[in-house]
């Protein structure tokens, strides 16, 4: 794969700052906070070194209100505790059919953090705070970016100083079938000042942290063979979900002795902490095709039909012959999670009864099993009809056709250079206009490879192309959009 196109490609998408949210409720950036199932961790640096503080948080989303709720925050050995309420008010602006800006203020914010005897504390009178979003939703991810401000500042037992934190930050992620990942890159810049007691000399100083936490869910399949020789099958795919939270911090803060004075030279370091979800597991079903055995795309094939978006039904499979255009609107619907939304219920005589709309296309009945996945498809714009009312699902789908609706489906279609280029491949003046861009942005990124040079944009894809190119599509999906989400940000 083209791993540096790849990574232009993407940086410019990063770039523009697209971005509709789908991702669970995130914990409040400027926090800098990751969890799983059991725990809660962050960093906090007002007493002069990094502390990582442990334990619980609850969030409650009310549409235009969210609220978080943080209990039992400790560090033992620093004999530190932490409380914290926190509501955020929001409001969200619709900007086309496919867009939408949010903005996040505070509408309340109490925290108290005891270390040592010491006590900080601050109110949401003392802490502005403001966050805005941008959202874009493509059909089949959902990427988002943001950037926020804010101070905090507590004082010391009351009356004896204030530290005052200012916090910048920046969010950017995306949401599909396959994983989501989110990363927030923020920084405090901190100043302390504590008054002496008792004819002894106050302390002062200013630091700098910078907070970098990435949750990430990634889908990934495995297939499990049976140790049983007498069994009716001789395996299966499982597919396994989990997350991963990485919370990275790097400080510039003073040297403080035992009884709190400062020594020369500074406290400096990088740390990064890691919580697992526990992985949910879900074994597949077991396809019924055999004449694919021994070829070369066979785990490819087994695990596109286990996921049902191949038949698993059918023993034959036809690894050459050319794929429909119904067939692959149904693959590639499976492959990226796009369908057909239920239809909602109506109620009549007492009987509830879902709605029945006409079919889209004259030529696509309800009866066909592609429709809920061939309308889903072309409702999102992935794939057109043909001609009025028409959708040829039986019609072998093209090259260009298929890669065109790959490219949109992932939401790239916008990405390939504006000034005149070539494809790369040796036919480049057959590839028609309209696909052009996407035959350019499949082969930049690994999706479409030709061993040959051609790209035979007008050929009929057959199946087995059709399987390897939705599954360099998933693998894309799992690694490539990852990396440049997550370690080209922690790891810059």
């Amino acid at each position: 794969m083209r791993k540096l196109a790849a990574k232009t490609i993407l940086t410019l998408l990063l770039t523009l700052s697209l971005g509709i949210q789908s991702y669970a409720l995130e914990i409040p950036g400027y926090e800098g906070g990751i969890q799983n199932e059991m725990t809660y961790r962050e960093v906090i640096f007002v007493t002069g070194e990094p502390i990582v503080v442990q334990g619980t948080v609850t969030v409650q989303d009310r549409a235009d209100r969210i609220t978080y709720t943080y209990r039992n925050l400790s560090n033992a050995e620093k004999n530190v505790t932490l409380t914290r309420n926190v509501t955020l008010t929001k409001e969200t602006v619709a900007n086309g059919k496919d867009q939408k800006t949010e903005v996040l203020s505070l509408s309340r914010y109490r925290e108290t953090i005891n270390a040592n005897g010491v006590r900080y504390e601050t109110t949401e009178a003392q802490h502005p705070w403001s966050k805005a979003q941008v959202f874009h939703e493509k059909p089949g991810v959902t990427y988002f970016a943001g950037n926020w401000d804010g101070t905090k500042v507590y004082t010391i037992n009351r009356n004896e100083g204030t530290v005052i934190v200012e916090s910048q930050g920046t969010v950017v992620g995306y949401d599909h079938h396959w994983g989501a990942t989110q990363t927030q890159t923020i920084q405090h810049y901190i100043q302390y000042q504590r008054n002496g007691n008792n004819g002894e000399d106050g302390l002062s100083w200013e630091g700098t942290a910078e907070v970098s936490v990435v949750h990430n869910r990634t889908k990934d399949y495995n297939y499990e063979a049976n140790a049983p020789s007498q069994i009716s099958f001789r395996g299966g795919y499982l597919l396994t979900e989990k997350e991963e939270n990485i919370l990275k911090y790097s400080y510039n803060l003073p040297r403080l002795g035992e009884n709190g004075s400062q020594l020369i030279g500074r406290n400096t370091d990088t740390n990064s902490i890691t919580l697992y979800t526990n992985p949910i597991n879900k074994r597949l079903t077991i396809p019924a095709m055999r004449d694919v055995s021994g070829h070369w795309l066979e785990r490819e094939v087994l695990l596109l039909a286990s996921l049902e978006a191949l038949s698993p039904t059918n023993t034959n499979f036809g690894p050459d012959l050319p794929m429909s255009r119904g067939e692959f609107a149904k693959a590639l619907g499976v492959v990226m999670g796009i369908e057909k939304e239920a239809q909602p219920t109506v109620r009549q005589r007492s009987v509830r009864t879902a709605e029945e709309p006409p079919a889209i296309f004259v030529d696509v009945p309800k009866q066909d099993a592609n429709q809920k996945y061939i309308e889903a498809i072309y409702e999102r714009g992935v794939m057109k009809g043909v001609g009025k009312d028409h959708f040829l699902p039986n019609q072998s789908i093209t090259r260009a056709e298929a890669t065109v609706a790959i490219i949109k489906a992932v939401g790239f279609e916008g990405l390939a250079p504006i000034q005149q280029y070539a494809t790369g491949y040796i036919d480049d003046h057959v590839v028609p206009l309209w696909a052009r861009d996407a035959v350019y942005l499949s082969r930049e990124l690994g999706l479409i490879e030709d061993a040959n040079g051609y790209f035979q944009p007008n050929r009929a894809l057959t199946k087995a192309e059709a399987v390897e190119i939705l599954t360099n599509l998933i693998h894309y999906l799992q690694r490539d959009i990852r990396y440049d989400y997550r370690e080209r940000i922690l790891n810059y």
